[in-house]
């Protein structure tokens, strides 16, 4: 059973694979205050109230964007299962793309994961659209080369910077409003957010896919996935996209773990 770990900025993802199917996936907020025995606390209860036993773990990933993180949730893996040296992911892995091209190396761990998954599962062109705490898109051609990225504030970071920084809006749900009029504040709000990043959206996909056809990195239009904690509330509203799977990330590291076993073979 493989244990794949993503820490973000806001939420930790993580689940659990038998190798043929997943099993359970959970959420945790990320706080760089908090303590890997605290973490651990966390992760061992919903892996036992789970009935996922520790004995069964044969391999676990991590991929990591908070450095401050990053050392304790390594503790926590290695804690919970002591014979299983964990795999944190940096760019010298073996990811399944393009060999002949290297990976940017600014290029973020769960980008690097998406990119993976992407083009494992459409072995070709693909957009991969991320509504984590930053709203990111990322192409990777038909060859298995990842061409680049766009980055946008998020949206929960878009409506926490409206709310802190004027007196009188108040933070609001991430729904749409009935009407693109909106006739009280808060619709006021849910409209400008809601679907002025779905214009983003569009636009930005547009945009790449006409670059990418244009370059000849695809022949056809790409595949577009939407993935992260926002995807499946804001994806059938954008209207762009081939599949929406909020749990991207993590086959990504799965596939990496695949592509990378342990010495032994574990």
């Amino acid at each position: 059973m493989v244990l794949t770990i993503d820490v973000g900025n806001t939420n930790i993802a993580f689940g659990v694979h038998t190798g043929e199917r997943w099993l359970d996936h959970w959420r945790l907020r990320s706080d760089p205050e908090e303590t890997s025995d605290e973490y651990l606390v966390l992760f061992h209860n919903l892996l036992h109230v789970a009935g996922h036993q520790l004995d069964r773990i044969d391999r676990i990933v991590i991929s990591s964007v908070v450095p401050a993180l990053t050392p304790a949730i390594t503790a926590v893996a290695r804690r919970l299962c002591p014979d299983i040296p964990p795999l944190v992911v940096n760019h010298t892995l073996n990811t399944g793309l393009n060999s002949d091209a290297p990976i940017p190396p600014e290029l973020g761990n769960d980008l690097l994961a998406n990119a993976v998954a992407a083009y494992a599962r459409f072995r070709g062109a693909a957009i991969v659209v991320d509504f984590g705490t930053a709203l990111t898109f990322e192409a990777i051609s038909a060859d298995g080369r990842i061409l680049g990225v766009s980055i946008a504030p998020g949206l929960r970071s878009a409506v926490r910077a409206l709310s802190s920084n004027t007196a009188q809006l108040p933070a609001v749900d991430l729904v749409p409003p009935p009407q693109a009029l909106g006739r009280t504040t808060i619709h006021a709000i849910q409209s400008g957010v809601v679907f002025g990043y779905v214009g983003m959206i569009k636009e930005l996909v547009d945009r790449m896919t006409e670059e990418m056809i244009a370059n000849g990195d695809c022949v056809e239009s790409p595949q577009i996935i939407a993935t992260g904690g926002l995807a499946e509330t804001f994806a059938p509203i954008a209207g762009v996209f081939d599949a929406i799977d909020q749990w991207h990330t993590l086959e990504g590291l799965r596939l990496l773990a695949v592509l990378n076993p342990a010495p032994g073979g574990v």
